[in-house]
């Protein structure tokens, strides 16, 4: 029979491993609950339109369909949702195949103690704060955009519709999307390394034995028998990359009411938006404003936390611990 101390101890610790999950359930019932009156009032024209008017907010609030909010208000999210999925994905495809490189690279050309070293420094990345990200994007990046990458891709990609067209300041979509990928490569590229080192190394030093090249083990060995480790990888990835607001924020050119018309366009996500628009919201009387960022923020927290699901149920809990199904082929 168990002792009451051990009792005790199980049942603490089954609370605690319930915490995450009951803070999860409380802040969805907490933004669905708040989003309702912004629901009833926006209708499916919340996710079909991108024109997001506060209204007049100085004037008398006006009665629609038995909800009161600002005089001409209007909120739409298409233009934050495109530009959450655009700059995420864009960073997605940067990031993909390079920490696939970075973790092969690692595992089958250096040693073991310069593969720590170089492994800890790109793990550092990750505890880089994201307003550091978007003062080197400000700084550093923009400027170079603007003045010579985006010209060379205008010229000699201009022939691809979304790679044509006017170049703004050096904010905006590729300037998102490459911050992006700098805050998701850690995270990517650690999963990978994880997998890549805990391979069957029998099959890889047989494969060596038999006469393959380390090229040739990664591509038609690691590679193919990590496949479901890699997307679930680029899930994560994913996941981190769409409810990312600081780095973006000031990256992306802010842009309200305005579709992008190509790559080098201003662009606006849902979590940015939240940060710009959230303090003016506290000065609608009627609340709709607050209400509206609500349901924002509740389809954030949807299109994020499936990301991450689908990511960690590919994965699994065991390619954090090591386990990869190596030892299968």
């Amino acid at each position: 029979m168990p002792r009451r101390e051990e009792k005790i101890f199980k049942f603490f610790t089954f609370l605690i491993s319930l915490a995450p999950v009951v803070l999860v359930v409380l802040l969805f019932s907490f933004l669905l609950y708040y989003s309702i009156p912004s629901i009833r009032y926006n209708g499916l024209r919340f996710f079909t339109t991108y024109y997001w008017y506060p209204g007049q907010v100085y004037l008398p609030p006006v009665n629609v369909n038995g909800i009161l909010v600002p005089y001409g208000s209007s909120f739409g999210i298409l233009l934050f949702l495109f530009g959450t999925l655009i700059t995420s994905l864009l960073a997605l495809l940067i990031a993909f195949p390079i920490s696939i490189i970075i973790s092969l690279i690692v595992n089958l050309y250096i040693n073991d103690k310069l593969r720590k070293i170089i492994i800890s420094l790109i793990e550092l990345f990750a505890a880089i704060p994201s307003v550091v990200y978007g003062l080197w994007g400000i700084v550093y990046l923009e400027p170079i955009l603007s003045n010579y990458i985006e010209p060379l891709m205008s010229k000699y990609l201009g022939f691809i519709p979304f790679f044509s067209g006017p170049i703004y300041s050096g904010a905006g979509i590729l300037a998102s999307s490459l911050v992006l990928s700098l805050m998701i490569l850690p995270i990517m590229t650690s999963v990978l390394n994880g997998s890549i080192s805990n391979f069957s190394t029998p099959v890889k030093e047989g494969a060596i034995a038999l006469g393959a090249t380390r090229y040739e083990v990664g591509r038609m060995i690691i590679l193919r028998g990590l496949k479901i480790q890699i997307f679930g990888a680029s899930m994560l990835g994913l996941g981190r990359a769409l409810g990312e607001t600081m780095a973006v924020l000031m990256v992306s050119g802010s842009a309200f009411n305005i579709m992008p018309s190509n790559i080098y366009s201003p662009i606006n996500t849902m979590a940015a938006a939240l940060a710009t628009l959230l303090d003016s919201a506290f000065m609608d009387s009627t609340g709709m404003n607050l209400y509206a960022l609500s349901e924002l923020g509740l389809v954030l927290v949807l299109i994020t936390l499936i990301a991450s699901i689908i990511g960690r149920l590919i994965v699994g809990i065991g390619i954090i611990r090591g386990y990869t199904r190596g030892e299968e082929l």
